[in-house]
């Protein structure tokens, strides 16, 4: 695969990615206008309302784009992040830079082509594939007590989560480490347009430090490459960029998200 189809692919699964987050929750609401997507969150938090342009080609124009992404959310009275990607949308960074929206993070984007050796787990941990509705909230209390250390407030993210039967689908395969029968550790892949994304991994801090989130993210890769993925990417925190790093995963790109305000 070269690099313009793995960023392409990257770019698709990421968009899908936000779509599926509009149907694992209530009370979304999600629009697209050609190459522009807008993702309204079950939160008012800004960092699940979504604006991100989707195309081969940098369109639609920054102006317009924003402007569409601020008519959208305004309706709905929320505040939302425009995620630009560097390999393509210099235009739209420079906009956001001009508007002195706030940069709330950069991210970088990182791939694998190949199935990583199994390890063993810690003594007293058990990983499950997340197949019911309970195993549906198990995976979001862990989001939730986890993603607080990257500043997501608890209920925003279990908001997520709040259509379990919607998160129960063939092309998302989820796990859910268990500590001691208490859940601990979780990841998930996301397959999509011939490639699988990793997202939502988390560990609740008193299971931190024994390496349960890159078991997670070892499983459901190798997993996705069993259904045929060709290859997995994912967007990584500042907490899991040296530890997938180390699993052999490569950077192919940055995704930076600005704050904007509808009004």
């Amino acid at each position: 695969m070269n690099q313009d189809e793995l960023l392409y692919l990257s770019d698709l699964n990421l968009a899908e990615s936000y779509r599926e987050d509009s149907r694992w929750s209530t009370n979304t609401d999600i629009a697209e206008k050609g190459d522009a997507l807008f993702v309204c969150g079950a939160s008012t938090f800004p960092a699940v309302n979504f604006a991100i342009r989707v195309g081969r080609q940098p369109q639609p124009p920054p102006d317009q784009f924003i402007s569409q992404a601020k008519e959208f959310f305004a309706k709905r009275k929320r505040s939302f992040t425009i995620t630009v990607r560097t390999h393509i949308d210099q235009d739209l960074l420079d906009k956001c830079e001009e508007l002195k929206l706030y940069k709330i993070v950069e991210i970088p984007g990182m791939f694998i082509e190949k199935t990583l050796e199994e390890k063993p787990l810690p003594d007293g941990v058990t990983l499950k594939h997340v197949t019911n509705k309970s195993m549906v909230n198990d995976y979001a209390e862990v989001v939730a007590l986890s993603f607080t250390r990257l500043g997501m407030p608890e209920d925003a993210s279990r908001n997520i989560f709040s259509n379990p039967n919607t998160f129960l689908v063939p092309h998302v395969y989820a796990v859910v480490a268990y500590k001691d029968n208490k859940p601990a550790s979780c990841a998930l892949a996301l397959l999509s347009h011939g490639i699988a994304g990793i997202y939502y991994v988390g560990t609740v801090e008193t299971a931190r430090g024994i390496g349960l989130a890159e078991q997670c993210v070892r499983t459901v890769g190798n997993a996705a490459f069993k259904f045929g993925a060709r290859c997995v990417i994912l967007q990584a925190s500042i907490y899991g960029e040296p530890v997938y790093k180390r699993m052999g995963y490569q950077e192919s790109t940055r995704y930076l998200r600005f704050l904007c305000r509808s009004r």
